[in-house]
């Protein structure tokens, strides 16, 4: 059995851990490198400080290992191993936060059993697979996400939507500026089956089939490649279609586009959507869960039917044919993501989660 301490006066209210024991630097790893800034500003303006808590040996702790203040690193094996708690409750003790925030479960685990009582809990939600705990907040990306906290029984004064943003890019792409050459359709992201590139491979082959000049290029790295590359292989697609790649300037390679293709199984909210989006690409986007909270059809993108590939295609080809809709797609997309998904934006939304937890 676990055994608990009662939060002590010791505990200034306003000190926080915000905790990220993931291993590689995805869209879960970003979002906690956006909220930090935010976080460490709220607790500052009101006497407190807080501490960002990372993975030791992982990706975001090399990655900001000259920060300033620093995160601090902690070894994370398993839920239960007595190394990782006991790393957890040094950083407790050390800290006294009266707010512990979690990106993921396995960190939210961790730091439920390190903590006394009396500490508020919270989670960031990325994804429909998370449990519900009583008398844990939860932050979630999207409100379908929410939607599902409340179903799996937490309190609605628990529930907090605060969805992802982006960073204003200093770069823009100009689709369709090009006089001649194939239309280049972009994508991004984790090679994962979930993300669905085998989907705008096919949908591809069907625009080459259709006498439509296109290529695409897929920035990203994961355990399908090999798959993604023997469709391409097979689809006779190899001197159009292109797996680029991770790059560290996403804004930059998603400017090279003329169109943005996402044809992804599940989300929570898309981070490289928004980025997409930002930089002024037209976009088609599977409506599910996430995309559909952030594109109204034919106004800020277009939405296809999940794992249709003729559908990604003709809506990709009608773009193609009438690009003054595609180019207007675009702008009014970008003029969205600045507006509602930026810095300040979500600054707003998780400070007044905060606000609502310590009310």
């Amino acid at each position: 059995m676990v055994r608990r301490r009662t939060l002590s006066p010791e505990f200034a209210l306003t000190n926080l851990l915000h905790a990220m024991l993931g291993k590689g630097l995805g869209g879960l790893e970003q979002v906690f490198l956006d909220y930090q800034p935010i976080l460490e500003a709220w607790a500052a303006k009101r006497g407190g400080r807080c501490v960002g808590v990372v993975r030791k040996g992982g990706k975001v702790a090399a990655a900001q290992a000259g920060r300033t203040p620093p995160l601090t690193a902690m070894p994370a094996f398993t839920d239960w191993d007595p190394i990782t708690l006991g790393a957890a409750r040094a950083v407790v003790r050390a800290n006294r936060p009266a707010i512990i925030l979690s990106h993921g479960q396995r960190p939210a685990r961790v730091f439920a059993k390190a903590a006394p009582v009396g500490v508020i809990q919270a989670v960031c939600v990325h994804k429909p697979s998370f449990d519900v705990t009583p008398g844990t907040h939860y932050l979630c990306v999207g409100q379908h996400l929410a939607n599902l906290a409340l179903e799996r029984g937490a309190p609605a004064d628990h529930v907090h939507v605060v969805q992802n943003a982006v960073r204003p890019p200093q770069v823009r792409a100009r689709p369709f500026a090009r006089e001649d050459g194939p239309v280049k359709i972009v994508a991004a992201g984790r090679l994962h089956a979930k993300k669905g590139f085998d989907v705008l491979i096919r949908a591809v082959g069907k625009l080459r089939a259709w006498d439509v000049d296109v290529t695409c290029e897929i920035a990203g790295e994961g355990g399908e490649r090999a798959d993604l590359e023997a469709l391409i292989k097979a689809l006779d697609l190899d001197p159009c279609v292109k797996l680029t790649g991770w790059t560290d300037d996403i804004a930059g390679f998603l400017a090279t586009g003329d169109l943005f293709a996402f044809p992804s199984h599940q989300e929570g909210f898309p981070l490289t959507l928004l980025e997409a989006m930002a930089v002024g690409l037209p976009v088609v986007a599977t409506e599910i869960d996430g995309p559909v909270e952030i594109l109204k059809e034919g106004i800020t993108g277009r939405l296809v039917p999940d794992d249709d590939p003729d559908r990604l295609a003709e809506a990709l080809g009608e773009l193609i044919s009438d690009r003054d809709t595609a180019r207007r797609l675009g702008a009014t997309a970008r003029e969205l993501v600045l507006t509602e998904y930026g810095p300040d934006a979500l600054a707003r939304r998780l400070e007044a989660a905060l606000d609502g937890m310590l009310s």
